[in-house]
């Protein structure tokens, strides 16, 4: 049993040092990043939208957009050159991401509505994006 075990684990090792591995590594920490984002920014709208008249609120969710918009873009071009020779993988995962920025850009908006409207459109985006994540990792 245990040289089964060691050799499942040196045949995993042999795995995840191949380049195909190190793809999925790329495009994998980048939609755990990006989920990440989304997560934090619609949750700061959600407690935007239950202070109303506290526009100090606003400025938080603003600027949870602004700074997930700069800091994503590294992580994207490094999942889409890693994705280089997959064409179909990489217009999926442009589509994703394409598709993320638009519902980044869209918490801010939100802020205005009401909690349940915000926790609504957020969870309808989430489930959106996963959707489209499932099209990269079915492309690859």
């Amino acid at each position: 049993m245990k040289r089964h075990a060691f050799a499942s684990a040196v045949a995993v090792a042999a795995l995840c040092s191949s380049p195909v591995f190190a793809m999925d590594q790329d495009a994998l920490l980048f939609e755990q990043t990006t989920m990440a984002a989304f997560k934090t920014c619609a949750n700061k709208a959600v407690i935007a939208g239950t202070r109303i008249g506290d526009t100090a609120r606003f400025a938080d969710t603003d600027s949870c957009v602004a700074e997930a918009l700069s800091q994503i873009e590294p992580a994207y071009q490094k999942a889409l050159t890693s994705l280089q020779n997959n064409g179909t993988a990489r217009r999926c995962l442009q589509t994703y991401y394409s598709n993320w920025t638009a519902l980044m850009k869209s918490l801010p908006e939100l802020q205005t509505k009401p909690p349940s409207s915000v926790l609504l459109t957020a969870n309808g985006g989430e489930r959106r994006l996963n959707q489209y994540w499932q099209f990269v990792v079915s492309a690859r």
